[in-house]
């Protein structure tokens, strides 16, 4: 049974096990790798970088990209590195299943025609000392954005070549990225992870953790938040100590900034409850969309809207979608011209004094704290007060649910569904232990979108609500 408590020597003899999945992880020695981050100036380093931003005000833009060969990723990333503040390099799929033969033959392949023929940057095949040429060719941090169940020697060789964030997390990429593999064993693969994090950070070296929880998209944010805050205490058990809180909106300014406020306060409540006192949290603010416009101009706008969001929220990171995202992989002049739109953005709003009307925050940022609770209470009720083990009971028991996960063992039970302003609310709330006044609350919201459009809402409403932005407006069916 999983349980919330630091690795010891175990971590070192699981590693020998994972090094040895493939012949790049003999080149990783793990104090080399240590002094080697020491080496690298702030300006590569995602915390320093960070903490830079907040102490200026800055919403720095971030956004993913990947080719095959060591050369072709190089290139990429130096034509967008002048346009960029820091960049993210996506690994690719046969990657993320670790079928890293195949890799080797499309490198192959890529290098042979010129053309990349993955969907992003082979990490594992590349190496080390790949991975290395390709940090020393750039003057920007880079983080390493994909999920997977099993991210161990992906990460394991990324970070040894000098990558200093991370993405994804156990409960995101057990909900979302993952089929087959129990919830169990996916935290146990991250428990591994954020222990090498905090092996890092405990000497000197530190690595930023991302936190999304599950993806948000068409689900009320506090389900969100408790994923996420349940993530956190994962994390800080073993060590990590730069996390970045990855709020994902949904639109509703009043709701997205008072879900952000809350995410923050209950965060560092949660962790002083459990003696987790010296975490530094850093947060990036983005809407979290199931399609993206197809024109150019509504690709553009949802851009401007996730740097206004992230502006309104507080946040020292946006994670925008390149302009192409509806319809191919991104050219290097696409990934340019996103960095372009966004960094323009965030500069026209940074010194602005803009605010969503304070008792509407205050209203959302209320409903959303109790529910938070009594989610993350129940889940330590069901643990005994260790969170490892009340996850796992609690997804079983759909007191921790998601509605669209990709899991056969979830219960998918939960439905949210927006409100007449574009606030997502529990259409059904399956079985979360919800209190009646929050379950009144959405019920009455709800009812106000119902009598507005002539109709009960149902599941064609949670579908056109999934779609409405990438057709310029904010709730379906109007």
């Amino acid at each position: 049974m999983i349980t919330n408590k630091k690795l010891g020597d175990e971590f070192f003899d699981e590693r020998k096990k994972v090094l040895a999945e493939w012949p790049t992880g003999r080149e990783i020695d793990l104090e080399e790798a240590i002094a080697f981050h020491k080496t690298l100036p702030a300006s590569k380093v995602w915390s320093r970088r960070l903490d830079e931003a907040k102490q200026r005000g800055e919403t720095l833009i971030i956004t993913g990209m990947g080719h095959t060969t060591l050369e072709q990723q190089i290139q990429l990333l130096k034509t967008v590195e002048p346009v960029a503040d820091v960049l993210g390099t996506s690994v690719d799929s046969l990657t993320r299943n670790h079928d890293f033969k195949r890799a080797a033959v499309e490198i192959e392949k890529s290098m042979k025609s010129g053309v990349s023929t993955l969907n992003g940057f082979p990490v594992v095949n590349h190496g080390v000392k790949g991975v290395r040429k390709l940090v020393n060719a750039i003057s920007k941090p880079i983080q390493l954005r994909y999920g997977a169940p099993d991210m161990r020697i992906i990460n394991e060789i990324a970070f040894a070549g000098g990558y200093t964030a991370d993405s994804g997390d156990g409960l995101y990429n057990f909900w979302n990225m993952n089929s087959k593999e129990s919830l169990e064993t996916v935290l146990k693969n991250h428990q591994y992870l954020h222990r090498l994090y905090g092996y890092y950070e405990e000497r000197g070296a530190p690595i930023s953790a991302s936190v999304l929880g599950m993806y948000g998209c068409g689900v009320p944010p506090g389900l969100v938040l408790a994923s996420a805050l349940i993530q956190v205490l994962l994390m800080v058990e073993q060590g990590v100590r730069e996390i970045i809180l990855h709020y994902q909106a949904q639109g509703n300014l009043a709701q997205d900034v008072g879900a952000a406020h809350t995410f923050r306060k209950l965060a560092y409540a949660y962790m002083e409850r459990f003696g987790y006192r010296d975490v530094r949290l850093r947060m990036n603010a983005g809407l979290s969309l199931a399609k993206y416009p197809d024109n150019l101009g509504g690709s553009f706008m949802v851009t401007f809207l996730d740097c206004l969001v992230a502006r309104l929220c507080k946040a020292q990171l946006v994670d925008v979608r390149t302009i192409s995202e509806a319809k191919t992989i991104p050219t290097k002049e696409d990934l340019v011209a996103t960095y372009k739109a966004g960094k323009m953005a965030a500069d026209l709003l940074k010194d602005q004094n803009i605010e969503v009307d304070h008792g509407l925050v205050a209203m959302e940022a209320r409903i959303l704290e109790l529910e938070v609770r009594s989610i993350v209470e129940k889940v330590l009720e069901l643990g005994d007060g260790d969170v490892a083990i009340g996850v796992v009971r609690a997804v079983e028991q759909g007191v921790l649910d998601n509605p669209f996960s990709s899991h056969r063992s979830v219960a998918c039970e939960v439905m949210g569904v927006k409100d007449d302003k574009g606030a997502l609310r529990y259409l059904n709330h399956g079985n979360l232990p919800l209190d009646k006044e929050v379950l009144e609350f959405h019920r009455e919201r709800i009812a106000k979108r119902e009598n507005l459009q002539g109709r009960k809402a149902n599941y064609q409403t949670v579908v056109e609500d999934l779609a409405s932005i990438s057709k310029g407006i904010l709730v379906g069916g109007f």
